[in-house]
């Protein structure tokens, strides 16, 4: 059973999920309505397209501080506090900016060096992107490749060897 705010009228949560800008909150507002309007938790779902559990979430948060709540609540938390200080960051920025790292993996190893700070890859990759900083990736090579080969193709080596040229300089299969 819910009890609604006398301000949380039928008619005025049709209008908020029709005028919110974002979709998120939107879904949240039309399934609030629509439980409002009488449908159970498993056509409401039905209706915005989520489980019924996640409009048991939405209407919990309603009942615990109302439809603030709801469409304050974001999805996920603040996350963990940076490992690195402001200073720290701002260190690291200058360091990114001389070009000395190249790499995410060199930042790891620089972060590591400075202030014994452990970093995954993936976590360096996103304080990188928080700095704005867009450090280089390795390109992806062909595992059957042999250096000889690289080789004699950086030096111009034929793309085919099975054809050759022709007085005209145009391509022809061998035997044809």
């Amino acid at each position: 059973m819910i009890t609604w705010a006398d301000t949380d009228t039928a008619e005025r949560l049709q209008r908020q999920y029709r005028q919110a800008a974002a979709a998120r909150i939107a879904r949240r507002l039309r399934a609030l309505w629509l439980v409002r309007t009488g449908h159970s938790l498993r056509q409401t779902g039905a209706l915005v397209d989520v489980d019924e559990c996640t409009v048991g979430v939405w209407l919990r948060w309603y009942r615990g501080r109302g439809l603030a709540a709801v469409t304050g609540h974001r999805l996920a938390g603040k996350g963990q506090p940076c490992r690195l200080s402001a200073d720290q960051q701002a260190a690291l920025r200058r360091h990114l900016e001389s070009g000395a790292v190249y790499t995410a993996q060199d930042a790891v190893a620089w972060v590591a060096e400075q202030w014994q700070g452990t970093y995954r890859l993936a976590g360096m990759y996103r304080l990188l992107h928080r700095l704005h900083a867009r450090p280089k990736v390795p390109r992806p090579h062909n595992p059957k490749s042999t250096p000889a080969a690289q080789a004699a193709w950086q030096k111009g080596a034929r793309r085919c060897p099975h054809r050759r040229r022709d007085s005209g300089g145009a391509g022809r299969a061998l035997g044809g």
